[in-house]
């Protein structure tokens, strides 16, 4: 049986999309925290940032991905700050294996601008806060993280191939974390 995929990474890397592929092709369930949070609350992301703050989103963030260890047969793709809170990286390693699928800032920075649902970047200035949020999170993403994909200049289906090749080398060296 294969193991359960969590797909870690900054806002535009293509967690979602790449998800949905990785799903089609191991025959598991595709799930994303930010849509079980969501369908949850009956409420939008900017609104429940809006009405509860970042640390309430955060609280609600935690409380979904504890609810999914044990899940077996998932690709999980997570928001792109799930791996703030200690106890959710501890979490997502209980998941499965943990994939983060990084890209060149710019290209991330592009891509995030195509969706108005990006409630931290509604500032005067998304470009500076984009940047400050990202190297903030390059650290915490490289320590969760089983295996790093560069999805910079590859075709979401070509990452997907290339990110269950890599996370079965990952699973079949024995790394421990």
């Amino acid at each position: 049986m294969l193991p359960n995929f969590v797909l870690i990474g900054f806002m535009g890397c293509g967690k979602s999309s790449v998800g949905k592929r990785l799903a089609g092709l191991t025959g598991h369930r595709f799930l994303d925290s930010d849509e079980l949070i969501v369908n949850a609350n009956e409420r939008s992301i900017p609104e429940i940032f809006a009405d509860i703050g970042e640390e309430g989103f955060r609280e609600l963030e935690e409380s979904t991905l504890a609810g999914l260890v044990g899940v077996a047969g998932v690709v999980l793709s997570t928001g792109g700050g799930a791996v703030l809170r200690p106890s959710n990286r501890e979490n997502l390693r209980r998941i499965g294996i943990v994939v983060w699928i990084d890209s060149a800032e710019d290209i991330l920075f592009e891509r995030a601008m195509r969706s108005a649902r990006r409630p931290l970047l509604q500032t005067e200035n998304p470009r500076e806060t984009f940047a400050r949020l990202h190297a903030a999170r390059q650290e915490i993403y490289a320590q969760t993280a089983d295996v790093r994909f560069d999805s910079s200049h590859v075709d979401q289906d070509e990452v997907a191939r290339r990110v269950l090749e890599e996370a079965m080398r990952f699973r079949a060296s024995g790394t421990s974390r």
